[in-house]
């Protein structure tokens, strides 16, 4: 069976947007676990930022496309 890796540029399902985030939040955990400075907690903060926001923008993304996929849109 074909599995294809998350799309960062480019998500067309919530598979996408699961996987990176799930991936960010297991690379933010790695991270504090091994390093505990201020400087590297508040890096990983703006990281887990960015990621909520890339998140918020791929959830709306996605659901931008899926009218244009439903029988109703066709029938407009």
């Amino acid at each position: 069976m074909y599995r294809r890796l998350p799309s960062i540029r480019h998500p067309k399902a919530f598979y996408d947007v699961f996987g990176v985030v799930v991936v960010g939040v297991l690379v933010v955990a790695a991270v504090l676990t091994v390093w505990h400075g201020t400087i590297i907690r508040i890096e990983m903060a703006v990281f887990s930022g960015i990621l909520f926001l890339w998140a918020g923008w791929a959830v709306y993304r996605i659901l931008e496309q899926y009218p244009k996929k439903t029988r109703l849109a066709r029938v407009k």
